[in-house]
């Protein structure tokens, strides 16, 4: 359905345009054949005399010397020219031109003259076509002319000269730095920039003549419409572009370039979308002659918008030789350099320290190394080109300095430690460490923490000066090897050599267990209830501990039910005497009454003289 809609307008487009070019020709094609005129030269839209009806050339305008009154000039669109304390700029077409300067008249008042002069020029010239000159008086003063061209010596006037102020000015430059050559030049410029601004004005009011015919307005309506379809299917055809782009992108790239690769593909259409839009509604609105005056006016109002933002970023701080402008600049490429050192220390890790056969962790702290060594060398090569210096830094130093001398001495310990963990490498990616009641793999060594994996997969973030300042048990340093300790304990009674068989033979089952060292059965010592051994065995992986001493476990327990060995539980013999013969029964029934303490001591006396008795009831 869209398809068609779409295909409906642009027939409707096409159409429009052929009707209108139709409207168009047969009328010029018919006042040529009657008056004569070539219809090259009818068509022709810069031809200034072909809209208008009773042309009559205008003598040259007799020269006028600089700041004499001037006649009062007819209503035109040029603005009213911007006084300030550095002179009056000058407007042509409410474009500014150049910036005049107080000399032997006003600023403001050599700005009007030139503005009525340009104006007698177009209007009694019919729009001639403009030329400036510069010419040097008898003074040895540097003029400017203007005159039609191609008849420059007959219609040539006078319209300022060019003072040392304004060279001064325009050379921001003192004004006893000036000399006659630097008048020179800055004539010679004004008068090109001054030429290209009153042909820019004439080809504006052609415009406006020329949209007085409803035919070029229909035309220029249709055409500016025209450039704008064209813009959007351009826009179509760069969207599905870039997206066929990105996901050829992502099935070539790993799933870690995916975020990136989105990223881009938002800021290439962000950026397609402004360029687009932009240049189509430039280029149809300049389509439209009575849009032209709001289109320079618009462009007039962002370059002073600019200039006045680039004035305010270069503009230097107080008590200071930094601006806004160049510590913009400074965090920008030390952004490029500080992601061009990471990716070219990935690359290094991944292209030539893996091939070296390093472990993990050397390869980590390789890597860390190189990427500041290289980053500390282009942020020195990044100031000059900012425009700072290391002198200009000091304030921020004794900023940074006071700041971490007040509230940031945990933030510096860590970055400290961590430079320290980097030398000394008492800690490594992979390894399995224990810090106080806390054991677990580490994962990344940052610049102010590092970061645990625990046996449960929970991520512990560690302050890197813990590592320096608290007892850290590495198990993995330098060799990873450990041995493991898993007591047992048989009952009284149990062969020796049976139970450190049945120990050995559940070692050499499990596969974690090294052969080399060898697994050991050790008798530590005879407890209250038990025999209790010691089986001794050596891992390569010291986070596998735990799992190994369960499977161990249930291969001991399997072996001793296999051999008839006993585990014991606790065990306690309780000898009881009757004390019988204490006290009488009671004659009613009821409960015997406590002896006294003569009775008890006859008792233990009598029981202490008796022999021991052999049998025990457990």
């Amino acid at each position: 359905m869209m398809g068609v809609r779409v295909k409906q307008a642009i027939s409707a487009l096409l159409v429009g345009l052929m009707v209108g070019i139709c409207l168009w020709f047969i009328p010029v094609a018919a006042v040529a054949s009657s008056s004569g005129i070539p219809l090259a030269q009818a068509l022709d839209f810069r031809d200034p005399n072909f809209f208008l009806t009773n042309p009559s050339p205008t003598p040259a305008e007799a020269p006028t010397p600089e700041g004499s009154p001037s006649p009062t000039p007819s209503p035109s669109p040029i603005g009213i020219p911007f006084t300030g304390q550095e002179g009056t700029e000058l407007l042509v077409g409410n474009i500014p031109v150049f910036r005049l300067q107080t000399a032997e008249y006003p600023s403001d008042v050599r700005a009007d003259n030139i503005r009525a002069v340009i104006e007698r020029f177009l209007d009694e010239g019919q729009l001639p076509e403009p030329e400036v000159r510069v010419a040097q008086d008898p003074n040895g003063q540097y003029i400017l002319r203007l005159g039609e061209r191609g008849r420059f010596e007959r219609t040539q006037r006078y319209l300022f000269t060019v003072t040392y102020a304004d060279a001064a000015a325009e050379r921001r430059a003192a004004l006893g730095q000036v000399g006659l050559n630097e008048v020179r030049l800055v004539a010679n410029s004004w008068a090109g920039r001054l030429e290209q601004a009153i042909e820019d004005y004439r080809e504006d009011l052609l415009a406006l003549q020329r949209a007085q015919d409803p035919r070029v307005l229909i035309l220029s309506i249709l055409a500016g419409i025209a450039t704008l379809v064209v813009g959007f299917f351009l826009w179509r055809l760069f969207d599905r572009s870039l997206t066929r782009l990105q996901g050829f992108l992502e099935l070539k790239a790993g799933e870690v370039w995916h975020t990136w690769i989105d990223i881009g593909g938002v800021l290439l259409r962000g950026a397609g979308a402004l360029l687009i839009v932009g240049i189509s509604l430039d280029r149809g609105i300049s389509l439209v002659p009575a849009l032209r005056p709001f289109q320079r006016s618009f462009y007039l109002g962002l370059s002073r918008l600019i200039g006045t933002a680039l004035g305010v970023l270069t503009q230097p701080l107080p008590n200071s030789s930094l601006s806004i402008a160049s510590l913009l600049v400074f965090i920008a490429l030390s952004i490029l350099v500080f992601t061009g050192a990471h990716y070219i220390s990935v690359g290094l890790k991944q292209r030539f320290l893996a091939r070296l056969g390093l472990d993990l962790g050397t390869q980590e702290s390789s890597a860390a190394i190189f990427k500041y060594i290289l980053t500390l060398l282009g942020i020195l090569l990044v100031l000059p080109f900012s425009g700072l210096n290391l002198s200009s830094l000091t304030v921020i130093a004794g900023a940074v300095g006071l700041g971490i001398g007040f509230g940031l001495q945990n933030l510096s310990n860590n970055y400290i430690s961590y430079v320290a963990i980097l030398l000394e490498r008492p800690i490594q990616i992979g390894d399995l460490v224990q810090v106080d009641d806390l054991l677990g793999t580490v994962e990344r060594i940052g610049p102010r923490a590092t970061v645990l994996r625990t046996l449960d997969r929970i991520f512990v973030v560690v302050p890197n000066s813990r590592f320096t300042e608290s007892k850290v048990v590495n198990w993995s340093y330098r060799d990873p090897r450990c041995r493991i300790h898993i007591p047992v304990g048989v009952a009284y009674g149990s062969d020796t050599a049976l139970v450190t068989e049945a120990l050995l033979s559940a070692a050499k089952e499990n596969s974690r267990v090294l052969s080399s060292p060898a697994p050991q059965v050790w008798l530590n010592s005879f407890g209250p209830s038990a025999l209790n051994f010691e089986l001794l065995v050596w891992i390569n992986r010291p986070q596998d501990q735990f799992v190994l001493i369960s499977e161990l476990n249930f291969l001991i327990e399997a072996e001793f039910r296999r051999r008839g060995i006993r585990i014991p539980f606790p065990q306690q013999d309780i000898h009881i005497r009757s004390l019988e013969g204490f006290a009488p029964p009671s004659k009613n029934g009821g409960s015997h009454p406590l002896p006294d303490a003569d009775s008890i001591q006859a008792a233990l006396k009598e029981a202490a003289q008796l022999p021991e008795d052999k049998g025990s009831t457990s």
